[in-house]
């Protein structure tokens, strides 16, 4: 019976804390990272992914309480990326995605359990030294469309 009691006590004790943010799923991290060694020197190919809790887009009159779209220029390995994160990913922590994202392509980076991203703009470099994209990452309102949009620009070297 103290057993139980003290597993009852460890279970309600853990629920309390906070749960760290899973992992980059490897089927995201293979698409981002395919997308940022598709991209040519002297090139550039970009992504955004748009999310609205609450409402929709300022573009469309029909009410939602969440809304969320992603451009791809018709670039296929960003069109595979959108078609990932449209499928994948929730409309209310999209910040959950660059935290992925950045994890993905810069793999020694690792965020904090408890970290919240409100809004971001990072640049760093993937790939060798030799060949591999510098990868800008920003996410932030967007006054224009609405909602918030993360948008992640690969330029290849």
């Amino acid at each position: 019976m103290k057993t139980i009691a003290q597993t009852l006590t460890a279970l309600s004790l853990s629920a309390m804390l906070p749960t760290a943010h899973a992992a980059a799923p490897i089927e995201l991290c293979k698409i981002l990272r395919s997308f940022a060694d598709s991209i040519p020197p002297n090139s550039e190919q970009e992504f955004t992914y748009r999310i609205s809790w609450g409402e929709n887009f300022k573009d469309s009159q029909e009410a939602v309480l969440g809304a969320k779209r992603c451009e791809h220029n018709g670039y296929e390995p960003a069109r595979n990326i959108c078609s990932y994160l449209m499928k994948h990913a929730s409309i209310k922590s999209a910040g959950v995605v660059v935290m992925q994202a950045v994890s993905c392509l810069s793999r020694k980076s690792r965020f904090d359990p408890s970290l919240k991203i409100h809004s971001a703009d990072l640049s760093f470099s993937y790939g060798g030294r030799n060949r591999g994209a510098l990868i800008d990452v920003t996410y932030e309102e967007d006054i224009k469309v609405g909602g918030m949009a993360l948008r992640l620009v690969a330029t290849g070297y």
